[in-house]
This record gives structure tokens, C-alpha cells and sequence, in this order.
């Protein structure tokens, strides 16, 4: 193996590695809500996507999943890596909010690309 192949192997790994505090990233996620932009989350494998980045419109924290959840303030509430980010991914074709765990998010970042609520939806920060 190359002295270069292994670098670049080693900056694969750093970079799949680095994770951000979950504080961090519900700070970044809060700003887009609240000025209305979509943000990009990095997120683990599921049943229905693979492992990487999703472009998200943010809609609402919640303590739990489903119609009875309750829904979190962002500086008001104590939040924690359990509760729930909800909101859009943008490049489905489906009408509902996807539900990803705080804890599992490895990092977010703005996207600083605007949008307009769906189905009527609020976004609740």
C-alpha cells in the first residue's frame, strides 16, 4: 500500500469518526428552523436509507414518536440525545415527517437554502 492510499484511508476514517456534541447539533438545527432553512444531518443506516448525508427541512423536537408525543422548545426544555428531531427530508416523495434520534445524529450543518412549510405543517423551535 502507498504511503498516499493510506493517508487517504486515514482521512476517511477521521472524517466517518468525527462526531459532534448532540448540543451542537440541535443549536445548528434550532438556527435553520427559526430563519426557515433547510439543514443537511449526517445520519447512521436505517431500514429505508443509507448511511450520509440528508438534506432536512426542521419542523419540531419532540419527547417521542407518533401522535402522542409532546413537543420541545429548544432553550426552554432540557433536551436530551434521546428525544426526537422531526422534520422533511428533502427528495422523497412521500407527506410525512421522518423521525431521526438526536443521539444518532452525527453532525448537521446549514444549508442556508430557504422553504416554505409543508401540508400546513408548524415549525415548532
Amino acid at each position: 500500500m502507498t504511503a498516499k492510499k493510506a493517508q487517504k484511508i486515514v482521512n476517511e476514517w477521521k472524517r466517518k469518526a468525527h462526531y459532534m456534541d448532540f448540543k451542537d447539533i440541535l443549536a445548528i438545527i434550532a438556527r435553520s428552523a427559526r430563519q426557515r432553512k433547510t439543514v443537511d444531518i449526517y445520519y447512521p443506516k436505517t431500514d429505508n436509507s443509507p448511511e450520509g448525508w440528508r438534506e432536512v427541512e426542521p419542523y419540531c423536537l419532540a419527547n417521542d414518536i407518533g401522535g402522542a408525543a409532546e413537543h420541545l422548545v429548544f432553550g426552554k426544555d432540557r433536551l436530551s440525545p434521546g428525544h426526537i428531531f422531526n422534520g422533511y427530508t428533502i427528495g422523497t416523495a412521500d407527506d410525512h415527517c421522518d423521525s431521526f434520534i438526536v443521539g444518532k445524529i452525527k453532525r448537521a450543518r446549514p444549508t442556508n437554502k430557504k422553504f416554505k412549510p409543508r401540508f400546513g405543517w408548524r415549525v415548532e423551535f
